[in-house]
């Protein structure tokens, strides 16, 4: 009896760093990854000697390895419902196409243990609901969403940035598509600890945010934030059309041009962009479940501190020439 109790106090100092590491150690760089096979699928139980990490070209020990098991996930469902504020009859999506949308993101990735947020994107980005484990207050969002209620969610757009889709009298346009990212990203994920995802459901049109792209790619970075984007070719057609009955003029950019914006935050955060022409949004969120359920989180310390604005090269790579590895390609320093 008096041994097992030694072995408990010698015991409890350990198994408590080993819970409170993830948060305490600041000056911790924490990068999410996937591995997968040659086929695409993912591949776990790898040990922290199977990575390398290369921080500005030079490699650093990884301190730390978490796996899915180990930590929460918290997931910010961004929903683009702009296009039901376009008055148009005729054009408009079937009304609960956006709810039946969210309720199949709620089958698939919601459950007690994780945490969700649903932000709809209009003419600004509006937290429809806040980031919750309660399946009964997401389904009352979900159902609530086409009204596009709740507050803005972080600083309203004011229309700084000048876009061609001024037509629909507001100085955003109607679809402040980056504004949502960054802030849902700024002030819902990078608070949360643990494993984290930004799924946008969207054309992948942004008519006017005061943030860039290239501001949500730095804010999902910093937070250490996967973006998977699932891309609807519809919105795309629809809002062509209304283009051009209102104005008079044909759209100026093709359809193509959405596509690899919502590519290029997908990538460069580690995550992926899918399209809706081609996979149906069952197979698409069964494949996003599956990157959650095996992602790994790095942890390094970094070579010297640096000046947080500024950002660092990142390459992530698994020493077995078989396997792939995604991660974000930069971090900020805190």
């Amino acid at each position: 009896m008096k041994i097992q109790y030694i072995i408990l106090v010698l015991a409890a100092p350990l198994v408590a760093q080993s819970q409170a590491t993830f948060s305490v150690d600041v000056n911790l760089v924490r990068v999410p990854c996937i591995v997968t096979g040659a086929d695409g699928t993912p591949v776990q139980n790898l040990s922290k000697q199977d990575f390398t990490v290369l921080e500005d070209g030079k490699p650093q020990p990884v301190k730390y390895l978490w796996q899915e098991t180990d930590l929460p996930l918290t997931i910010v469902v961004v929903v683009d419902i702009s296009f039901p504020h376009i008055k148009m009859s005729g054009l408009a999506p079937h009304p609960n196409q956006y709810t039946e949308d969210i309720l199949q993101v709620l089958q698939r990735l919601a459950s007690p243990d994780r945490r969700l947020a649903i932000v709809a994107v209009t003419n600004q980005a509006k937290l429809v609901t806040d980031l919750t484990g309660s399946l009964e207050t997401l389904r009352a969002g979900a159902a609530q969403i086409r009204d596009a209620g709740g507050p803005i969610l972080g600083d309203p757009c004011t229309g700084k940035r000048p876009g061609p889709w001024r037509g629909f009298g507001d100085p955003c346009g109607f679809s402040v598509l980056w504004d949502a990212a960054f802030f849902s990203a700024e002030l819902k994920l990078l608070p949360s600890t643990g494993r984290k995802a930004l799924l946008l459901l969207t054309g992948g049109l942004d008519t006017g945010s005061d943030h860039t792209l290239r501001d949500a790619i730095a804010a999902c970075q910093r937070a250490g934030t996967m973006v998977y984007s699932v891309r609807d070719p519809e919105q795309y057609h629809a809002r062509a059309e209304s283009w051009e009955a209102l104005t008079g003029r044909s759209v100026e950019y093709s359809y193509l041009s959405e596509k690899p914006d919502l590519e290029r935050i997908s990538r460069e955060t580690g995550g992926l962009a899918f399209d809706r022409a081609t996979a149906e949004l069952p197979a698409v969120l069964a494949r996003i479940e599956a990157d959650l359920g095996s992602q790994y989180i790095l942890g390094f310390v970094p070579s010297n501190m640096h000046n947080p604005q500024k950002s660092h090269k990142l390459q992530v790579k698994v020493m077995h020439p078989d396997l792939k590895v995604r991660a974000q390609d930069r971090y900020y320093a805190r």
